[in-house]
């Protein structure tokens, strides 16, 4: 009985496992597999170890900001962004004879403002009644298309803020308690941050304007070649805004839309309406987010060996080193029918409301292609990148976790890449695995993913996952491994088969 319990365990395995190779394919078309395949079964232990990384590739249309303490280490973490405001190329302004409010001689705008919108869905860690303080500042030099902006990106380092250029402090809550208790709590009201633009404005020839707006309508009026697509508009008129906290702790949340408002009267035939034109951070340009940590904490739980840890934005990740010479030693010509692992959590016995949720989702990833991974905007393949199932069981306290693990049910396609990368390399290198030290591992990542909903009248609705980024906001949890390990070893369970002689 246990012989066949065993052996349907196995053929399970066949049909679970992904066929990317020929030999994947043994088994998928015989009969009678009893007879025909040998399939045993191993375990090995595996090795982890906490890495610490500088920075991450934020989503292209991500803009975090705000300044929190984690709980865990005590640092700050602090998110700043910068951002273009796009321009439609059908854009247009009424005749400038037609404004009412003058500069000069020329037309000019009521008044000007930026407002930077928050969801309560995308608030994480945050004291709604905390003061921040945070200060806009001007670019002066346009950020190009061609530069990859991580999020150790400086902004001001870079050479990309005007010195001397339009700037506006603010000092802010989420809860913005101008608004009544019933605005604040409605679904369809979002909170923002609101910054008025209407002081005096000089511009890189130093002429002086009424203010922000006044500026942007005549250079619409006296170069409209300007503003026939956002990137004459970018590199002629507005290069973008830098965005970054200067006091405060308690806030941090996504950013999920920008506006810039620009209000102006015309005076058509007999009467005089009021009318507003809005420049928008929409995806079409380029935003990029810039995390600041408490480096030397950060390390000093790198170096903690008796477990690791997985914690973002731009945090720790965990390495996961995979004995591969080992799984393969006496089994060469066998096949990998599936290859399991399982990372389990270490429950945090304080359950404090400070506490920062647990990562939901995370992605093991080939080492030498966790760059390449998120550059190129990947989906899990199965192959060299998988995401774990049975992710994390939060309660409506998501700061309290049950009891749970990740778990990857089948990376026998990883462990055979790896394999293979080292027969192919050794043909030419003697020296390629210490030329490739990262040959044999992954990477635990922390991601978000990007899922669209359809609906079918018949089949009623599903999900597709369209995206997968690096999570930006606050999480964080340890993980069982480690070389000073207290608990039992994190274990590889490996199924082969081959044919019988």
């Amino acid at each position: 009985m246990r012989k066949t319990h065993a052996l349907v365990l196995a053929m399970a395995a066949i049909m679970a496992a992904s066929c990317s190779d020929d030999q994947l394919s043994i088994g998928n078309t015989l009969t009678e597999e009893s007879d025909k395949l040998d399939l045993t079964s191993a375990t090995f232990n595996v090795q982890t170890r906490t890495i610490k990384v500088d920075s991450i590739l934020p989503g292209s249309n991500e803009c975090y900001f705000g300044r929190v303490k984690d709980p865990e280490t005590g640092g700050r973490v602090t998110s700043d962004f910068f951002t273009q405001l796009n321009i439609l190329e059908t854009f247009q302004l009424p005749s400038e004879e037609t404004i009412v409010s003058r500069d000069g001689t020329m037309a000019a705008s009521d008044s000007c403002m930026i407002d930077l919108y928050m969801d309560s869905k995308l608030l994480t860690c945050s004291d709604t009644l905390a003061a921040m303080k945070m200060e806009m500042l001007e670019l002066g030099t346009p950020a190009e298309e061609s530069t990859t902006f991580y999020s150790n990106y400086d902004p001001m380092a870079k050479g990309l803020v005007r010195a001397d250029g339009l700037t506006a402090e603010k000092v802010f809550t989420y809860a913005d308690l101008t608004l009544s208790d019933s605005e604040r709590s409605s679904s369809s009201s979002y909170q923002s941050i609101h910054i008025e633009l209407n002081q005096p404005y000089t511009d890189r020839n130093g002429m002086t304007y009424c203010n922000y707006g006044t500026y942007l309508m005549q250079q619409y009026y006296q170069h409209p070649e300007y503003f026939k697509n956002a990137y004459t508009f970018i590199h002629n008129v507005c290069p973008g805004f830098y965005f970054h906290i200067t006091d405060g702790l308690g806030f941090y949340s996504q950013i999920p839309e920008i506006g810039m408002r620009i209000y102006y009267r015309v005076n058509s035939e007999d009467s005089i309406y009021h009318s507003a034109f809005t420049l928008a951070g929409t995806d079409e340009v380029l935003h990029a987010t810039k995390i600041s940590h408490d480096e030397e904490k950060l390390s000093a739980l790198a170096e903690d060996n008796s477990c690791t840890y997985i914690k973002s934005p731009a945090g720790l990740y965990t390495e996961v080193t995979l004995p591969v010479d080992d799984i393969l030693r006496n089994h060469e010509n066998d096949s990998l029918l599936a290859s399991k692992i399982s990372f389990q959590r270490i429950n945090n016995s304080q359950h404090d409301y400070e506490n920062a949720d647990v990562p939901v989702n995370l992605l093991l990833v080939h080492k030498d292609s966790l760059d390449n991974f998120f550059s190129k905007n990947k989906l899990n393949d199965n192959v060299t990148s998988f995401l774990n199932s049975g992710s994390t069981s939060n309660t409506s306290n998501t700061n309290v976790t049950k009891y749970n693990a990740y778990a990857y049910e089948n990376i026998s396609n990883l462990i055979r890449v790896m394999a293979k990368a080292k027969q192919t390399g050794e043909k030419s290198e003697a020296d390629w695995v210490a030329r490739h030290p990262n040959w044999n591992k992954a990477v635990l990542v922390p991601v978000t993913l990007v899922q669209t909903t359809s609906s079918s009248y018949y089949y009623g609705s599903s999900t597709t996952t369209t995206g997968i980024k690096h999570n930006m906001s606050l999480t964080s949890t340890r993980l069982v491994g480690g070389s000073e390990n207290p608990y039992e070893p994190i274990q590889l369970s490996i199924v082969y088969a081959k044919f019988k002689k």
